[in-house]
């Protein structure tokens, strides 16, 4: 019997190399895509790739599986690596690095939120839940949904903001709707 990739994640948290290799085998050829669809750059991609997979093995013993499936845990990972490439490649003055201390906190504090979407995410209708995950998780453009939907241009846009309006009620008053 073929384990799922929440047992195997369990698996890999118990320091299972062979899990983790698994894993990997599954999940690669959605993460390094969605790497290269938002980065553009094929050595950008790999490097968010491997990044991912060196978070996905540090953090295992912290994931867990009711907050978020493994899948979507990685892409949110390799999304947020993603940006930050991006970021960095934008800028021409380097953004100041956190002291030590900090990024496990913030990263502590990512994947809490990140919990916290996923689970509003879940509570909003499938008309307005598929078009979201497309756009943040799968990194398609508004076009790309529509033609994987079937569905008109405007129709997708309303969906989505509709959805990120539901998300915002839900996860609070103080939370950002993000416009993609």
């Amino acid at each position: 019997m073929t384990p799922s990739d929440v047992e195997l994640m369990g698996q890999v948290a118990a320091g299972d190399r062979a899990a983790f290799a698994t894993l990997y085998d599954r999940l690669a050829p959605r993460i390094f895509g969605l790497a290269f669809h938002l980065l553009r750059n094929h050595g950008d991609a790999e490097d968010v790739l491997q990044e991912t997979f060196l978070r996905m093995w540090e953090w295992a013993p912290r994931y867990d599986a009711e907050k978020c499936p493994p899948d979507g845990w990685a892409l949110l990972i390799t999304r947020c690596r993603a940006i930050d490439r991006l970021r960095r490649r934008s800028t021409a003055i380097p953004p100041p690095q956190p002291e030590a201390a900090d990024p496990p906190v913030c990263e502590l504090e990512r994947r809490e939120e990140m919990g916290r979407v996923v689970a509003a995410l879940a509570g909003l209708s499938a008309a307005e839940a598929e078009p979201i995950r497309l756009s943040f998780f799968d990194g398609l453009t508004h076009e790309q949904i529509a033609d994987r939907l079937g569905l008109p241009l405007g129709t997708v846009k309303t969906r989505i903001r509709r959805g990120m309006i539901r998300l915002r009620d839900r996860l609070g008053s103080n939370t950002e709707v993000v416009e993609t």
